[in-house]
C-alpha cells in the first residue's frame, strides 16, 4: 500500500490548461512538503458495484505501530524543506474501526493509546486492551503522531 496518491487525467477527463487554453493529458501526484504533527490516514472501505450495491470492503489491512513516512515526504530528493530530522517517523496513536455488514448499518469504535497503554472507546465504555488486539481490527481511520528525535542531553 502506498501513501502517495497519483493519477492521470486522460481521454474525457483531460486537464484544462489555462496557459495554452486547451485540454491536455496530465498526471497528478500528492506528496507532503512538511512533516505534520499528526498524520491521519483515511482508508476507503466503501465500495459499490451493480451486484452488491454499496458495500463494505472487508479486506484485511495490515498497518504498523511505527511508521517511517520518509518516502512520502521525499526525504533525500531535495524536495523536503524541513531538514531538522532525516526521516519522518510516526507512532500509531488511534484507530477507528467499524463493525457491521454495510457502511450504513453498524457501529464505530475507537482504539487510542495513552503512553504505552491502549484503550477501547465503545460508546460510554472504556476498557484497557492489548496492542495486539488493536493490530487485528479492520481500520477505517489511522491516526499517527510524529515522534521527535531524542536529543543528546536526554540520554545523559
Amino acid at each position: 500500500v502506498s501513501l502517495q496518491a497519483t493519477g492521470r487525467f486522460v481521454g474525457e477527463n483531460q486537464f484544462y490548461c489555462d496557459i495554452c487554453q486547451a485540454k491536455k493529458d496530465a498526471e497528478w501526484r500528492v506528496t507532503l512538503q512538511r512533516r505534520p504533527q499528526s498524520l491521519l490516514i483515511s482508508l476507503r472501505r466503501t465500495l459499490w458495484n451493480k451486484e452488491k450495491g454499496l458495500h463494505k470492503d472487508k479486506r484485511m489491512v495490515k498497518f504498523p505501530v511505527e511508521l517511517d513516512a520518509s518516502d512520502l515526504l521525499e526525504v533525500g530528493k531535495k524536495k523536503f524543506p524541513d531538514e531538522d530530522f532525516e526521516g519522518c517517523h510516526y507512532k500509531l496513536a488511534a484507530v477507528v474501526s467499524h463493525s457491521g455488514s454495510t457502511p450504513i448499518v453498524g457501529h464505530y469504535i475507537c482504539y487510542a493509546r495513552n503512553g504505552d497503554q491502549w484503550f477501547l472507546f465503545n460508546d460510554s465504555s472504556v476498557t484497557s486492551v492489548m496492542e495486539s488486539s488493536v493490530l487485528d481490527v479492520q481500520p477505517f481511520i489511522l491516526l499517527y503522531e510524529r515522534r521527535e528525535i531524542p536529543s543528546v542531553n536526554d540520554e545523559i
